[in-house]
């Protein structure tokens, strides 16, 4: 058993460590740190200590909805977008906080507007079913607010138990969006239709993959924070769909189908500096971001144009940092290498090191056995 534990540790620190390696020799990037970014404002309800989504009301839209992940009750709070103010706690009856990792405001199959949850967090990978809850979202008449009963999602991995952080609703495609956590940095893209079939299990269908390289954008809690996947969203109009990482965006037009955008180049933004930023969502023209921690800040962060796959010459100096992926890897995936000239090195070592370490690791395991 130690020998079996010691050598899948060592199988991801390997991944992790040539993917980012060969996606730096791939595509060497420099672009300037975004100057348009700007702190709005702190999360400063001491009860929303691990905000996980985060999403604008569409009922209400000077409403910006926030929820904890694991640990907390089936409830999400609305704060004013102006001032981070909570001006209503809202329940959810009949619902459990296994562990909610993302949250999108959409409306649903009727278009009837509507807050939906994802309980898809599972970083044992061990749950038989994870769940997606939707709920109108509600008149906010009062500072303690209970919704309608909630739609429930009762969802299926076709392969195995996967842990995931991070969900979009595309309603006008009909389709709600999961994507993987994984420190590879190799993420799946799964779906499923906005119709519940009346809490029956539905088995998600996968529609593509993404493959992360590292970065060197400070923020997050390590170094593979800048390959795990904490959050996704789709615009409004269904033109964009976003992904992060603690550490980056990454943007891909959509013009026909999610599944085509993938096999495409995202444009990548480097995001402000957060300790744990795990929600991202559209706000109008930009990008609203979160993080986990009582007083952490929210940031809007500028959009850049994504209807070209590269990014711009000579980019401004009010430009966001941007990055040209490598080219697509086939199929659905798409591989990201990026990174500033300034990293490069640094980068290079601790990719060196951790293939060291994963070998120690190894031998040791060996000699235990």
């Amino acid at each position: 058993m130690r020998f079996s534990r010691a050598l899948t540790a060592a199988v991801v620190v390997l991944t992790a460590a040539v993917t980012a390696v060969v996606g730096l020799a791939a595509t060497p990037w420099t672009a300037p740190a975004g100057a348009a970014d700007r702190a709005l404002w702190k999360l400063a309800d001491p009860r929303l200590d691990e905000a996980s989504g985060i999403g604008v009301g569409l009922r209400n839209p000077k409403v910006v909805y926030a929820q904890n992940d694991s640990g907390d009750s089936a409830r999400l709070f609305a704060l004013d977008a102006s001032t981070g103010r909570t001006r209503a706690v809202i329940t959810v009856p009949g619902a459990t906080n296994i562990d909610w990792e993302d949250l999108a405001v959409a409306p649903d199959a009727r278009n009837v507007d509507s807050v939906w949850l994802a309980d898809i967090g599972d970083n044992n990978e061990q749950r038989r079913t994870i769940q997606i809850y939707r709920v109108d979202e509600p008149s906010l008449a009062g500072a303690d607010v209970i919704t309608n009963p909630p739609e429930v999602w009762n969802l299926r991995y076709p392969d195995r138990a996967h842990n995931a952080e991070a969900i979009a609703i595309d309603h006008r495609r009909n389709a709600a969006y999961l994507v993987t956590k994984s420190l590879s940095g190799t993420a799946q893209v799964f779906t499923t239709a906005l119709s519940s079939q009346g809490g029956r299990p539905q088995t998600l269908v996968q529609l593509g993959q993404i493959q992360l390289a590292l970065t060197g954008t400070p923020g997050g809690p390590n170094l593979f924070g800048q390959l795990t996947i904490t959050g996704a969203a789709m615009s409004p109009d269904g033109a964009m769909f976003v992904v992060r990482t603690y550490t980056d965006a990454y943007l891909w037009r959509v013009t026909s189908t999610l599944k085509a955008a993938l096999a495409t180049q995202p444009v990548r933004i480097a995001l402000p500096a957060q300790p744990l930023g795990e929600g991202i969502t559209f706000d109008g023209p930009n990008l609203l971001t979160d993080s986990e921690g009582v007083g952490s800040t929210v940031y809007q962060v500028s959009n850049p144009d994504v209807g070209a796959s590269s990014s711009p010459a000579n980019p401004g100096p009010d430009s966001v940092t941007r990055s040209p992926a490598s080219s697509a890897a086939g199929g659905d995936s798409v591989a990201l290498a990026s990174g500033r000239s300034g990293s490069r090195l640094w980068i290079y070592a601790v990719a060196l090191g951790l293939l060291g370490a994963g070998g120690l690791v190894w031998r040791s395991a060996r000699r235990r056995r």
